[in-house]
């Protein structure tokens, strides 16, 4: 078992899925690129840290709005104050001035625990690959091997967050795919992914809103959990 605080903070304006890059760019600005928990830059080799992210940017649709979205975990709550202590929290985001306006701000402490009943979560956009993994997904010709395969590497980016967040000693726990909504091709710097937007349950439980995989700090491989009346709403569709 392991206590995680989350904050997430919901700004009161619109942006395109594709501006989230942008977003991160000028909050990473805002805040001065010296903190480096805000872009995972490796200030001193210009390379990337290799490191689950603590601040990441997403999406909260509301009533048709795509809100910009703040979360921050455990060590990156104390790194929100470089950003909430500015005195003007306006951002250029493109060629757009925004006013960033709290609309919803939410603090939890999720317990991280493995239970005996699953969880039901949907995950947006997951991206599972990396070169390797993919070239191996592609000698795979049965849909329960391809499933077994991406439940593997699901178990494993779960795995990479609980480490990640401090939880080193997770105990193991089951992941199962219930369905594949939709699968893909997206760019991601350049190159192009496949990713997969899928249902799946998992006696493991997960905070709202991480990000799982590549691109997790970016609206990638975003983790929501189902409730019961939602998975009826779905199954029947």
């Amino acid at each position: 078992m392991h206590r995680l605080r989350t904050l997430s903070v919901s700004f009161d304006t619109h942006i395109n899925p594709w501006e989230l890059p942008r977003f991160r760019g000028a909050v990473a600005c805002k805040v001065g690129l010296e903190h480096d928990w805000y872009h995972n830059h490796n200030n001193e080799t210009g390379g990337y840290h290799q490191r689950y992210p603590l601040i990441q940017y997403k999406l909260d649709t509301h009533n048709g709005q795509m809100r910009p979205m703040l979360l921050c975990l455990d060590q990156g709550i104390e790194e929100a104050h470089h950003f909430f202590s500015q005195p003007d929290w306006s951002l250029r985001i493109g060629e757009q001035e925004h006013e960033m306006r709290i609309a919803q701000l939410n603090v939890h402490q999720h317990t991280l625990n493995v239970w005996e009943q699953p969880f039901y979560y949907r995950l947006h956009k997951w991206k599972a690959f990396n070169p390797e993994n993919y070239e191996h997904y592609n000698t795979l010709k049965g849909i329960a091997e391809q499933f077994s395969f991406l439940e593997r590497l699901l178990a494993s980016h779960i795995i990479a967050f609980a480490s990640g967040v401090g939880w080193t000693a997770a105990p193991r726990f089951e992941v199962k795919i219930t369905d594949l909504l939709k699968k893909e091709w997206i760019d991601h710097k350049g190159i192009k992914m496949l990713a997969f937007t899928m249902e799946f349950e998992a006696n493991v439980s997960l905070p709202d809103f991480i990000g799982l995989g590549k691109g997790a700090a970016l609206g990638f491989g975003v983790v929501r959990r189902q409730g019961k009346t939602e998975r009826q709403a779905n199954n029947s569709k």
